[in-house]
């Protein structure tokens, strides 16, 4: 257990080496941060569900799917970025796939890719959309707080549920989804939230202009500066929360306890992003829909 801890340990500051390297990049360091963790994630995701020899065009294909979506994202495409993955793995995964004219296993197939490409490429790559969005460029920080403010809350929250979990739902008897995912209590859920509830309005004005923004309910008067900050923390819990268990649901079906043995102490890249996979796009349409 103590050596676990410690491969933890390292395995944080080799991260937190890692995103501070990304972040000085800027645009092009993030994109190309998450999009390397979006391929890796692909291929720890297509090892889990056990691909048949069939399937291997439609995974190579879903890393030029994967890349290309950076790209637009990069370029700034946002309209095309919205309709490219979803629309472009659907046609192109059903064609590869029928044209190896093999109808056993052919739904599975279809689904878990479909499923896998939308949660760890569709999904992720949102946290990358913030930084080119127009409602993100006028902040402290530009569109990298706002990126660090999503991660830093998303992170925050695992790790307090986590913490939290074990300190007062030690019992296990308020399981949330015991079959799925049993370390996950009513106290820990709770407790994340309000440890995010509590952060997010701190470190709000330092990273984001939620603050200062309006929103579409102010028109009578103005909302307290605190309102959008910790709306936007429940649902980046909410959704972060939702997105762990979906990929905990995916692993228990696989009969694995990690995505993978790459970052020690921690489990696989889908480990560590599986709250990001829902939070962020939660997140980013919170802050297009508050801003307009």
């Amino acid at each position: 257990m103590r050596r676990k801890r410690f491969a933890s340990l390292r395995t944080w500051w080799l991260l937190a080496i890692v995103m501070s390297a990304g972040l000085l990049a800027g645009k092009a360091g993030i994109c190309l941060l998450l999009a390397s963790a979006s391929c890796i994630g692909w291929f720890e995701i297509t090892r889990i569900f056990g691909a048949r020899a069939e399937d291997k065009p439609a995974i190579l294909a879903g890393y030029g799917l994967i890349v290309v979506n950076y790209l637009l994202i990069l370029s700034a495409s946002i309209s095309l970025f919205v309709v490219f993955l979803p629309l472009g793995s659907l046609i192109l995964f059903a064609v590869l796939l029928l044209m190896k004219g093999e109808p056993k296993g052919y739904m599975r197939s279809c689904g878990s890719l479909l499923w896998g490409i939308m949660f760890l490429g569709y999904g992720v790559s949102h946290a990358a959309l913030l930084m080119v969005i127009g409602e993100t460029a006028s902040a402290p920080l530009g569109p990298v707080g706002w990126f660090l403010f999503l991660v830093i809350l998303t992170e925050a929250d695992d790790i307090f549920q986590a913490i939290i979990g074990r300190l007062f739902g030690a019992h296990k008897r308020h399981r949330i989804a015991p079959v799925i995912s049993p370390n996950k209590t009513w106290e820990g859920f709770f407790g994340g939230m309000l440890v995010v509830v509590l952060l997010a309005p701190v470190i709000a004005p330092w990273l984001t202009t939620l603050d200062r923004q309006a929103g579409p309910f102010s028109i009578a008067e103005p909302l307290q500066p605190w309102f959008a900050p910790i709306v936007a923390a429940i649902l980046i819990s909410l959704a972060g929360f939702f997105g762990d268990i979906n990929m905990s649901a995916i692993k228990r079906d696989a009969g694995v306890k990690d995505s993978s043995d790459l970052l020690p102490g921690m489990g696989g890249v889908i480990d560590r992003v599986d709250s990001l996979s829902l939070s962020a796009p939660v997140f980013v349409y919170f802050v297009i829909w508050w801003a307009a």
